[in-house]
């Protein structure tokens, strides 16, 4: 089989991630599954590993990985619903958490509606189940919703502009492809890379509530974790790092009243504490060999409470 996604961080990851080599380990993204195997390599056999994933090439590879190997189960869900856990696997401790953001690389290179470079139907859906395709977002919003998606999503500078144009091309015709759609984002900014970068990141993100569904499981990992485990997350791009950082900020502080307050009041209680004081990024080695993980940032927490 194909390299579905080559693991990014992943000794540093790993390195963190495991405590206990008997433990249960949960990986959001299973992917491809490059980060499953390198735990299951550090774990003994009394080890488990829960991975989470949407997708149908996963569900494929974990089936095989887990044909030769019963330390793994996977759960063909969105990693927004690992508090299900508690449910389905009653009384279980949970040592740790490993989350690999992000669209894969095999998805965005191979999978319909993603990239800009090939012509396609639009879809851009990780989840075929979700019912809101990018073909819905780019012909359905209106011009004020659609400028909110890249302004708040892509961080796009000319959002307004761009929904404008986007708008006004649908009224003569449907936007039925990717290449239709890049031809309107071009027509306005030039072929800019990163201009087409920022359109298609911000209606994907529209299109699967990625950072909605980010800050559902990240909340229930710190609720599961037992203490002395650890939540790895490594991100992308900055809209997905400032939840991480902000979240793993709340759990560790000790006060949340407001800078004004004379004395503390709110009775906040530290449950985590951070272990990277700045994110871990790849080397240079790795980058040359993965141009990908140029982006890739590495932040952990540990439970303490």
């Amino acid at each position: 089989m194909a390299v579905y996604h080559e693991p990014v961080l992943l000794k540093e990851s790993i390195d963190f991630l495991i405590t206990d080599s008997k433990g249960t380990y949960i990986d959001a993204t299973f992917g491809g599954g490059g980060h499953t195997r390198e735990i299951l390599s550090r774990l003994a056999p009394e080890g488990r590993v829960i991975a989470f994933d949407v997708d149908d090439n996963s569900r494929q590879i974990a089936g095989e990985l887990s044909g030769s190997d019963n330390r793994v189960a996977f759960l063909q869900k969105n990693f927004s619903s690992i508090i299900s856990l508690k449910q389905e696997y009653p009384g279980r401790r949970f040592n740790g958490f490993l989350f690999d953001l992000g669209v894969s690389s095999y998805q965005i290179d191979n999978e319909e509606g993603f990239s800009y470079r090939r012509d396609e139907r639009l879809d851009m859906r990780l989840d075929r189940r979700l019912d809101v395709s990018a073909h819905e977002v780019v012909n359905s919003y209106d011009t004020a919703t659609l400028a909110d998606v890249f302004f708040r999503y892509g961080e796009e500078p000319r959002a307004r502009v761009l929904a404008r144009a986007i708008t006004k091309a649908r009224e003569k015709e449907s936007i039925e492809t990717t290449g239709q759609l890049a031809g309107i984002v071009s027509r306005v900014c030039g072929r800019s890379a990163k201009t087409l970068s920022r359109i298609f990141q911000a209606v994907r993100i529209e299109v699967n509530k990625e950072l909605e569904v980010l800050a559902d499981g990240l909340s229930a990992a710190v609720d599961l974790v037992e203490q002395g485990g650890r939540v790895v997350v490594i991100s992308y791009h900055s809209l997905e790092d400032r939840i991480v950082k902000e979240k793993f900020r709340y759990e560790a502080a000790t006060c949340v009243c407001p800078p004004e307050s004379i004395i503390c009041t709110c009775g906040k209680i530290a449950t985590m504490k951070i272990l990277t004081r700045k994110p871990i990024v790849p080397g240079e080695a790795e980058i040359e060999n993965n141009r990908r993980a140029r982006s890739a940032k590495l932040r952990v927490a540990e439970k303490i409470v």
